[in-house]
């Protein structure tokens, strides 16, 4: 290496020139340039262009203006017959609203039922694979002995319908027979009881109690009493068929229009009349007041007399003649 400043040549371990003593600097490591890394550029991948969506062609079958014209015809003719069906059972004209309203409901009820078939229709060939039953997937379902809701493995389906697992126990243990579930009409509820004899459930467990109804207890796996029904069969002489304790389904109008509603049985036919020969007759003359079943005061007074006396119902209240103010008595003013 050289001196700076004189040019001397000197050597790489002196620290002053030899020949004018000027002071020889070094460079550090830092100020030694290094030559950067050769960076290879990395290949830039090809942009991918999506291709543009062409919607596909729907080919529609060309229409058949025969085959639609006919088709209206028929639903034209169908309206008409509806519409005299319609005018035969109301005795009047109907409107094209009405007759519109009519034809809706029905395609909604067709179609209602159509779907129901195909259901029972797919748990029919499934229960071919599966002839002692299985469980019913999704919610909503409805046991069809004990009425209460059910869902998933809670359920059970077989021949009789859907049940809920404990009462397909007691069908499994034999408690009731098969026909419970298929035949509502061969049994009373306690409900039933209610609808049909005007009877309190404490009226019930009374007679029960006493060995005059003799129920086909339900039980859960803690031996509680989970439903109890009482078998037709089993009352002989007893009970008679529900038939004759329907609810008959009487017109009345209603802003100018024809509406139907069931009213109770006893309103409109003589109880000695209708379950004559019954035991359960000379059980309901012994009802306390408050073992009866009393849901139509406002409607007391178009009951049968002989249901008036069985109900314990003597007169309708009359509205008094005084108004109401003058029956307050009068307070002394608060000051």
């Amino acid at each position: 290496m050289f001196c700076t400043n004189c040019g001397n040549k000197t050597n790489t371990e002196d620290n002053f020139c030899g020949k004018c003593g000027k002071a020889i600097k070094r460079a550090s490591v830092s100020e030694v340039e290094r030559p950067s890394p050769k960076i290879e550029p990395r290949p830039t991948p090809p942009i991918r262009k999506e291709p543009e969506y062409i919607p596909p062609t729907i080919q529609r079958p060309p229409r058949n203006l025969e085959r639609e014209a006919k088709a209206e015809k028929k639903r034209e003719e169908r309206k008409e017959e509806l519409r005299k069906i319609l005018e035969k059972e109301r005795g009047r004209e109907i409107t094209d609203q009405e007759l519109f309203d009519a034809e809706h409901w029905l395609t909604n009820y067709a179609k209602l039922m159509y779907d129901l078939a195909q259901t029972d229709f797919r748990r029919k060939k499934k229960l071919e694979e599966n002839p002692k039953g299985f469980h019913l997937e999704g919610k909503g379902y409805t046991c069809c002995i004990c009425r209460n809701s059910i869902s998933d493995e809670q359920t059970w389906y077989d021949e009789n319908g859907i049940k809920c697992l404990i009462c397909q126990d007691a069908l499994d243990k034999k408690v009731i027979p098969p026909s419970v579930a298929s035949d509502h009409e061969s049994w009373y509820s306690v409900h039933d009881f209610e609808s049909s004899f005007f009877m309190k459930p404490n009226a019930v467990r009374r007679f029960v109690k006493e060995g005059l109804l003799k129920p086909r207890i339900i039980k859960d796996s803690a031996d509680r009493t989970h439903y109890q029904l009482f078998l037709i069969e089993d009352h002989e002489g007893i009970l008679p068929p529900k038939e004759v304790t329907k609810w008959p389904v009487v017109k009345f109008e209603k802003d100018g229009k024809d509406w139907y509603h069931s009213q109770p049985w006893f309103m409109h036919k003589d109880p000695k009349e209708v379950l004559g020969g019954y035991k359960i007759l000379e059980y309901m003359s012994t009802l306390k007041e408050n073992e009866i079943k009393q849901s139509y005061p406002d409607l007391s007074f178009q009951m049968h007399e002989g249901s008036k006396s069985i109900l314990k119902i003597d007169s309708i209240d009359e509205k008094p003649d005084k108004p109401i103010e003058e029956e307050v008595k009068s307070e002394p003013e608060k000051e």
